[in-house]
């Protein structure tokens, strides 16, 4: 159905787009990694329209999609304004944060995008990255462990 899938799409389009930016730090990736996933989810969205978890899906997508891209390897685009309020955010904590985030693990990188980023639910962020819901939490604990001795480094 064409007229769900558009409202999915605008339901969701911004926060996908900003999980990516935040996941692979480069705004013209990611804005090509959000259209492919949607691009995907409408090739499946007879199957997928149906499933509670197809935000989660289509979100997790584009993260895979840039992993895989060699120009979010070489990203050094500063973020801009803040994605949440539209506010300026200091140019420093702007900085330190799409930079600890890019030195996560995958995994928890990705968790975090998902959970924080993406406002998924545990349950959702969990079928996505196909872990169970302890396994997610875990990888939560440890990336905001290692978040935040990353950003009191940079505070020194």
């Amino acid at each position: 159905d064409g007229v769900s899938f558009v409202s999915f799409y605008e339901a969701n389009h911004d926060k996908v787009r900003r999980a990516a930016v935040a996941f692979c730090g480069d705004r013209d990736v990611a804005a090509d990694a959000a259209q492919e996933s949607f691009a995907r989810a409408y090739a499946r969205w007879r199957r997928l329209s149906r499933k509670p978890w197809a935000a989660a899906w289509v979100m997790t997508t584009a993260l895979n999609v840039c992993k895989r891209s060699a120009r979010s390897k070489q990203a050094t685009v500063p973020l801009g304004p803040h994605e949440h309020t539209g506010q300026p955010v200091p140019e420093v904590e702007r900085v330190d944060v799409a930079r600890a985030l890019r030195r996560l693990p995958p995994r928890r990188r990705a968790a975090s995008v998902l959970f924080y980023i993406g406002d998924l639910p545990i349950s959702d962020v969990a079928a996505a990255m196909r872990l169970s819901e302890g396994a997610v939490k875990a990888h939560l604990v440890l990336a905001r462990r290692e978040l935040r001795k990353e950003m009191e480094r940079s505070h020194d």
